[in-house]
C-alpha cells in the first residue's frame, strides 16, 4: 500500500505529456508549449505556436488570431529530444527540440502544413525507425505523408482505410502496417520504416470492412477484425498469408458449445504480452480468451445483472463522500458481500450506436491481471487474474474483484511500472461527472476485518479478508476551486499520475512504502505540493511569462543553431 499521496497545486493547461523517462512534463497553455519538471514543476522551456504569416488588414488582429491558436494534439519523440503540438483547426503541426537554444519560436525544429487544400486530421511520431518520423493523414483518407526531419525527405502511402486502429507496428519497431483501400478492395501494406519506409510486403484481406489490426508482441501474427455485423478475426503472417480464421463457425469458438452465435461481430482486440493469448472484447457483452497455438478459444467472461461468485471481492462507493469530506479525505470503498446486484443499462436498440459491448479489455504489464469494462454497466470495472507468472503455460483466469462507482467511468489506466517485480500493481480511476477525486486500486490489500452491508438483508455482518481483491480508494483531490477530475495519464515510471479537467492540471505523487536509501536522500522539491499545513489547493498558479519577439526559423532538417547536443533521455 501507498503511505499516502501528495498533490502538486493546480496550473492551467489543456493538454499534457509526460517525457518517456518522466523527466519532464509538457503541457498546453493558450498557444504555448510548456516544458515543466516533473520534480518541482517548474518552468524548463517556453515556446509559442504560431500560424504561417498571412495577409492580414491588422497587425494586432494577426495576433489575435495566432494567440487563439488551439492545440489539441501533444506528443513526445520516443527519444525525449523532442514535441509534436498539432492543431486541427490551423491545419498546422510544430516540432520543437528540447536541446535547441532561445524560448519564442528559436527552438522551433520543423511546421508542417497551413497551406494546400488537402487538409491535415491527424499527426503522430512514427513509431521506430530513425525517430525523427512525423506521419500527416490528410482528409478523405486520401494519403499518409510521412516526413523525415532528419533529411527533410518525404514518403507518401496512398489511400489508407482510417486513421483508427487501421496502422500497427512490429513490436522492434522496424515495421508499420497499415490497412489501404484500392479500387473497393482491403489490403496491408507492411513498410520497412528503416529503408526509408519502402513497401516490404502488400497483400490483400479477406474481410469485408475491416475496423482495425494489431501486431502480436511476439512479431509473428497480424490480427484483423471485421465490421460489427460480422464476428470475424483474420491472423496474417506479416509475410502476408492467411493462418487463420476465427468466427463462429469455427470449430474451436467456443470451449462448451458447437452452435454458439454471437449475432454481432467484435468491438476490441487486445493481445496479451508475450503474444500467445488474446482477448476479443465482442459487441454481445462477452470476451473470449484465444490461444495463439492452434487458434481455439479456451475461456469465456460474462456477466449478468449479479455477481454470485462468493470469494469475489465487491467493492462499492461510499454515497457523497468527496462531499462529506470536503475533498481532503481518503476513503476506502465499502466491501459488498456476495451474491449482490451491479448497475445496468437497458440500451435503446432503436437508436444507432447503442450503449452494448465491451468497450475496454487492458492487460497490466506481466499479464497477470485482466481488466474489463462493458458499456452496459458503465460504473463497474472487473479485474480478473490471469497469468500467475509471466512464462506460466496456461492462463489462470479467476474473477478476482469488482468495482462499483457512483458515476460513469471515463479512464481506467494500470500503473505501467512496477508490474515486472509482481508487487504493488496499482490501477487509477476517474469518473464523468464534476468529481474532484482519483481512485486507486492496489493490489497490495493486506487484510482487514470490516462491517459489511448484505444488500439481500440489509444486515452488517462482520467480515474478515484476507487481501487478495486488493485495496479501492477514494482520494479526494484538496482544491477549494471547481475542479473536475476528468482524464489521468501515468508517469512511465509510476512515481506520479497527472490529473486533468478541461483546462487545468494537477499532479498526484505517490508515496510508497518501501524506499531505499537513494529514494530517501533524493533531492525532490514539494514545496509545491499539498500538505496537511497548506490550506489545499487554494489558487490557480497563472503563466506570466511575456511573449518574446524572437525571429525563428521553420523548415525541415535537424540542423539546428550549434549542433544538436546530447541530452540526457527525458
Amino acid at each position: 500500500m501507498s503511505d499516502g499521496y501528495d498533490f502538486s497545486q493546480l496550473y492551467h493547461a489543456s493538454l499534457t505529456s509526460y517525457s518517456p523517462g518522466t523527466t519532464f512534463l509538457a503541457t498546453i497553455y493558450q498557444n504555448r508549449v510548456i516544458i515543466r519538471s516533473t520534480a518541482t514543476l517548474q518552468i524548463v522551456r517556453t515556446w509559442a505556436c504560431q500560424l504561417p504569416n498571412r495577409p492580414l488588414s491588422s497587425s494586432s488582429f494577426s495576433k489575435t488570431v495566432e494567440d487563439n491558436v488551439k492545440i489539441d494534439y501533444l506528443e513526445w519523440s520516443e527519444d525525449g529530444l523532442h514535441i509534436l503540438a498539432f492543431s486541427s483547426i490551423g491545419r498546422t503541426a510544430w516540432i520543437f527540440g528540447l536541446a535547441s537554444e532561445g524560448d519564442g519560436l528559436s527552438g522551433e525544429v520543423a511546421r508542417i502544413g497551413g497551406e494546400g487544400i488537402e487538409g491535415m486530421v491527424k499527426v503522430e511520431w512514427a513509431k521506430g525507425g530513425s525517430g525523427k518520423c512525423v506521419m500527416v493523414w490528410s482528409d478523405y483518407n486520401l494519403k499518409i505523408t510521412i516526413y523525415d526531419l532528419s533529411n527533410g525527405s518525404t514518403k507518401i502511402i496512398q489511400n489508407p482505410k482510417s486513421l483508427n486502429q487501421c496502422h500497427t507496428y512490429s513490436p522492434d519497431k522496424r515495421y508499420l502496417a497499415v490497412v489501404e483501400k484500392h479500387l473497393g478492395k482491403e489490403y496491408i501494406g507492411v513498410y520497412d520504416m528503416l529503408d526509408n519506409f519502402n513497401l516490404f510486403r502488400h497483400f490483400q484481406l479477406s474481410a469485408l470492412d475491416v475496423q482495425g489490426i494489431s501486431w502480436s508482441p511476439c512479431g509473428r501474427y497480424i490480427a484483423v477484425w471485421d465490421s460489427s455485423l460480422s464476428y470475424s478475426m483474420f491472423v496474417h503472417s506479416p509475410l502476408g498469408p492467411l493462418l487463420t480464421q476465427f468466427d463462429h463457425t469455427s470449430p474451436t469458438f467456443s470451449p462448451t458449445s458447437s452452435t454458439e452465435d454471437p449475432g454481432l461481430g467484435i468491438r476490441t482486440l487486445t493481445w496479451a504480452p508475450g503474444g500467445r493469448w488474446l482477448a476479443l472484447g465482442g459487441w454481445d457483452g462477452k470476451v473470449r480468451i484465444v490461444e495463439s497455438e492452434g487458434w481455439r478459444c479456451v475461456g469465456v467472461l460474462s456477466w449478468g445483472s449479479r455477481i454470485v461468485e462468493k470469494d469475489v471481492t465487491v467493492w462499492k462507493e461510499p454515497h457523497d463522500w468527496v462531499k462529506d469530506t470536503r475533498g481532503r479525505g481518503i476513503v476506502q470503498f465499502d466491501r459488498v458481500q456476495t451474491p449482490t446486484s451491479i448497475p445496468t443499462t437497458r440500451p435503446d436498440l432503436s437508436k444507432p450506436n447503442p450503449s452494448i459491448g465491451v468497450s475496454q479489455i487492458t492487460f497490466d504489464r506481466d499479464g497477470a491481471f485482466l481488466l474489463v469494462r462493458l458499456d452496459n454497466s458503465p460504473n463497474v470495472i472487473h479485474i480478473y487474474t490471469f497469468l500467475k507468472t509471466p512464462t506460466a503455460e496456461s492462463p489462470d483466469i479467476q474473477h478476482l474483484t469488482s468495482m462499483i462507482f457512483e458515476n460513469t467511468i471515463k479512464s481506467a489506466e494500470w500503473c505501467p511500472s512496477g508490474s515486472g517485480t509482481g508487487k504493488n500493481r496499482k490501477l487509477a480511476v476517474t469518473v464523468v461527472g464534476r468529481t474532484s477525486a482519483v481512485y486507486i486500486w492496489d493490489e497490495e490489500g493486506g487484510g482487514w476485518e470490516e462491517e459489511s452491508t448484505d444488500d439481500t438483508k440489509g444486515e452488517l455482518n462482520q467480515v474478515e479478508n484476507d487481501g487478495r481483491g486488493g485495496m479501492m480508494e477514494g482520494v479526494g483531490i484538496p482544491s477549494r476551486s471547481d475542479f473536475s477530475a476528468n482524464e489521468l495519464h501515468w508517469a512511465p515510471d509510476g512515481s506520479s499520475v497527472v490529473i486533468q479537467d478541461k483546462s487545468r492540471f494537477c499532479l498526484l505523487y505517490m508515496n510508497e512504502s518501501e524506499k531505499t536509501d537513494t529514494d530517501t536522500n533524493t533531492n525532490t522539491d514539494r514545496s509545491m505540493r499539498w500538505d496537511d499545513v497548506d490550506e489545499g489547493l487554494s489558487h490557480v498558479v497563472e503563466e506570466e511569462e511575456e511573449e518574446e519577439d524572437i525571429g525563428g526559423w521553420s523548415g525541415y532538417g535537424l540542423e539546428l543553431r550549434g549542433g544538436l547536443r546530447t541530452a540526457v533521455w527525458a
